[in-house]
């Protein structure tokens, strides 16, 4: 999958500093839906996320980014027990 959670983070960013642009023309409807789209695709990574708590972690559907996972308490790097 090309999209990540994180580009519709940076999009909506970059979205929010134009807005606060004096000399930029705002099209309302373009950020009313804008705002509903980024809505629905925030609800969908909550979904996500309750998959793979429910699943018990092992899956990832790749629209977040997953992060490697961390060793045990004790277990780090120079540690034998």
């Amino acid at each position: 999958m090309k999209n990540k959670m994180q580009d519709l983070r940076n999009h909506l960013f970059a979205q929010l500093e134009s807005l606060s642009d004096p000399e930029a023309k705002v099209d309302l409807e373009r950020v009313k839906a804008m705002t509903e789209i980024s809505k629905v695709l925030v609800d969908s990574a909550k979904v996500e996320v309750q998959f793979i708590n429910a699943a018990g972690g092992k899956h990832s559907t790749g629209f977040i980014e997953s992060k490697p996972e961390l060793p045990a308490p004790g277990k780090g790097i120079g540690r034998e027990h």
